[in-house]
Parts: structure tokens; sequence; C-alpha cells
């Protein structure tokens, strides 16, 4: 196979992009990433912040002052993460291969040992290599908390849009055309991404305050309805077949042409039991386990024009599918039910220690395993002149198995920023990087 140049350089960007760079996005079951100043506190809810009451729907009534009515995003929040895959020197192999691919003659190793030694790069790069990227915002004034005066308890109300895109690598093996002297594979790109729009309403009310007044503390119950809009896609592209073309391009053109949107419903229920030094919580999110459909792939080769990129994609796809088994044509996104707990306690009336735990594995909206766990610190001064600080500590049980340290910084008690980096490292171009960074910023307000 012969490449050229600007082929050459947009293959080897895919594939050591695919290798190298993914994405953590911290996720939750109904959200696709934790945001604001869950970025470091995870899924533990405390009142110290206006974004920890997204994640128990309980936790609203517990949100606003008695003497406050309102609570909200004051300006709008964003969030983004960077993770790498343990991928060690993979760059410098992937290059040489490149080359090869491009001019057989520069191969000086024998045949065979050229062979052996990229089918086990491009095996490699078939289960450790992907690229996933997560990102989004709340909408302004969302999340929003409100007592009002004709209810006993808090409406909770939320607004945002998330993506997320993953790029991994169908692996086959590289082969040797005598005939023509040159080495080929079918490997290929695999993309799934997918668009959520959310929009919540929750209410959360304090139970039979007279029943329990002697067991030294309050209890609080809450529910959530989430609609939810999703634009799911996924397509395979064969590298050989991108002849010069913008990887970028390309994704952008085959998404538009796979993406099938739908749109469903969660429940969410949530219990808190509040305490002057301590607060326990547990949550369960989409308790209906609502589904959502991705495009197909792979089905009616025949329709498109003959001899195209389009029609030897589908049919590259077709073989992943039916041949090798390593991909699904027809597909579903399903958020199944997860049970979290959580709580926190308080060292001072402003100091507290938090933590959180997923207690069952569940897919982001591209496959992804998540199951998290999370332990953090929080201070909040009495004077808005210093800022708050929160320090924690988050780690994924499945899938990438990583750890990360967190830091997060109230300014004002309005601007928050919240930075992540993973403790594990990766080799790149031999110097160490952490494998994962994220940060998130966000504005709140008091009333």
């Amino acid at each position: 196979m012969h490449l050229n140049n600007s082929l050459k350089n947009t293959v080897q960007f895919c594939i050591a992009s695919a290798l190298c760079v993914a994405i953590p996005s911290h996720a939750t079951n109904s959200n696709l990433l934790n945001h604001a100043t869950g970025l470091t506190t995870g899924q533990s809810s405390n009142q110290l912040s206006l974004f920890s009451g997204i994640y128990n729907p309980a936790m609203g009534n517990v949100m606003i002052d008695d003497d406050e009515h309102f609570r909200m995003n004051y300006f709008f929040s964003f969030t983004d993460s960077t993770e790498y895959g343990q991928v060690d020197n993979f760059i410098d192999d992937l290059d040489e291969l490149i080359d090869i691919l491009d001019d057989p003659s520069l191969n000086t190793d024998p045949v065979n040992v050229t062979l052996d030694k990229f089918n086990v790069i491009i095996e490699s790069a078939g289960k450790e290599g992907y690229l996933k990227t997560s990102n989004g915002f709340y909408i302004p004034f969302s999340p929003l908390f409100w007592k009002p005066d004709f209810l006993p308890g808090t409406l909770a109300f939320e607004a945002n849009i998330e993506t997320q895109i993953k790029v991994s690598v169908l692996a086959d093996r590289l082969i040797y055309d005598s005939a023509k002297e040159t080495f080929t594979t079918a490997t290929s790109a695999y993309l799934k991404s997918g668009l959520q729009k959310k929009f919540s309403v929750g209410y959360s009310q304090e139970y039979a305050p007279q029943k329990i007044a002697n067991w030294g503390g309050t209890l609080i119950f809450g529910a959530r309805i989430n609609i939810y809009n999703m634009e799911l896609s996924k397509q395979v592209y064969q590298l050989q077949l991108l002849e010069g073309e913008n990887i970028e391009d390309v994704i952008e053109n085959q998404y538009k042409k796979h993406r099938v949107r739908s749109t469903n419903m969660g429940i969410d229920l949530g219990l808190v039991w509040l305490a002057p030094s301590y607060r326990l919580g547990a949550s369960i999110v989409n308790l209906n386990a609502p589904s959502f459909n991705y495009g197909e792939i792979g089905t009616q080769c025949d329709s498109h024009i003959e001899g195209s990129n389009q029609q030897s994609n589908c049919y590259i796809s077709d073989y992943f599918i039916n041949t090798r088994g390593m991909i699904k044509g027809h597909e579903k996104h399903k958020k199944n039910p997860v049970i979290t707990l959580d709580g926190s306690y308080f060292l001072l009336d402003n100091w507290l220690i938090s933590g959180a735990a997923e207690l069952a594995s569940y897919d982001d909206a591209i496959g992804t395993e998540n199951q998290w766990l999370s332990a953090s610190t929080s201070y909040h001064p009495t004077t808005t002149w210093l800022p708050d600080w929160r320090f924690g500590y988050s780690k994924n049980l499945v899938g990438s198995k990583l750890s990360y340290a967190n830091l997060g910084l109230t300014l004002f008690n309005t601007f928050n920023l919240d930075l992540s980096m993973a403790l594990e490292d990766a080799v790149i171009e031999e110097e160490k990087h952490p494998r994962g960074l994220s940060f998130a910023i966000s504005f709140e307000e008091h009333f």
C-alpha cells in the first residue's frame, strides 16, 4: 500500500491519538460527566457547594437557608478532561510502521520479523488504544433550587448539554503481498459519539418532622424526573481509505450520516439523613432504565455507490461485526439503575470530610465502563475574601481503574475552579506524563 504524505500524517495522527489519549468523564449514570465542584468532591452532596446538590434528589431541601428562596448557577459551568492510555513509547513504533506502509523499501528486517513485530503493536492498539473526549456545560441559572411559599419543600431545575466521542482501533493483522511487495492491513478506526441534552425537575421535602423529633436529625426524601434527548452515532472507516481527507471532516460527515435521535425519561429517587454533625445519603438514578438507539452500521452495503469509500467502509463494518465479532451492528445505550451511598462529617461548622461510592458498574453513552469511589474534604471560610478550598481523591473501580487527585477553589463565594490529575503516568516520547488532566469552571450565587 502506498500512502501519500498527507495521508501518512493523518493516519499517524489518528492512530497515535487513538492509542494515547482518552478523556475521563468521571461519569454518573444521569450526566455524562461530573460538573463543577463535583470534579473534586465526586458524588458527595453537601450544602457548601451548589453543584453537589445535583447528585442526590433529596439534597435540594438542604441547599437553601431558611431566609432564602433561591439558589442558582449564576452564569454558566464548563467541564472538560483529558486522559492518556497506558501506551508507553507506542508512538515511535507507530512512526516506524507508517513509514514502512508508505515505502516498503524502508523495511530493513526480514518480512517475517517485520510482521511479527508490528502485529504485536497492532494487537496492543486494539486492546489499549482509544481516544475519548467528554465535555459539557450547564446553561445559565441552572441548576436552580427554589423554595416557594406555596410548597413545604424545594423544587430543583437542571438543564445541561454534554458530548462524548470515542475513537478506538479495530485491529486486523498486518500482511505482506509478495506479488506487489507491499504491506497492508484491514485495521480500522471505530468512532462512537453521543450528544445528550437533559432537562430535569425535582422535588425534595422533609419527612414528618414531628415523628422523628427525638431521633436527633432530619429525614428528607426527594424525586427527580430527567428528560433525555440523545443523538448517538457510530461508524467504522478503514485507515487505508482516508486518501488524504482530513480525519475531522470524515468524523463530522460520517456522524451526520449515522446519527439517531431519541428521547426518553429517567426517574431518580433519594434520601438524606441530616444531623448536626453529619449527613448520610442514598440515591438511585434511572430507576426505569431508559434506553436509546445507535445508528446501524454494516447493513445494506449494496445501496452505496459501487466501489465508493462508503461501500468499502460498510463492508469493513460487516467484516468486524459478523466475521470478527468485535462490534455490534445494532446497538442500544441503556442507562441502568445505579445506587450511590454518600455521607459527610462536619469537623467544624464550615469544614467537612465527605465520601461517596457507586454500588454497581455501568456504561456511559459510548460504552466506557464506570464505577466511581470518591473522598474529599472541603472548607468554607466565614469571610468571602478568603477562598473556599477542597481536596479530593477519586478512583474508577472498573474500566480504566485510574486514580485521581483533585483540587478546587471558590473565590468570593461565586467562582469555582476545579482541577483533577491522574496519579498514574504514561511514557510518551521518552517523557512521563500524568495519564489524566481535567478542569471545571463554574459560577454560583446565593440569595
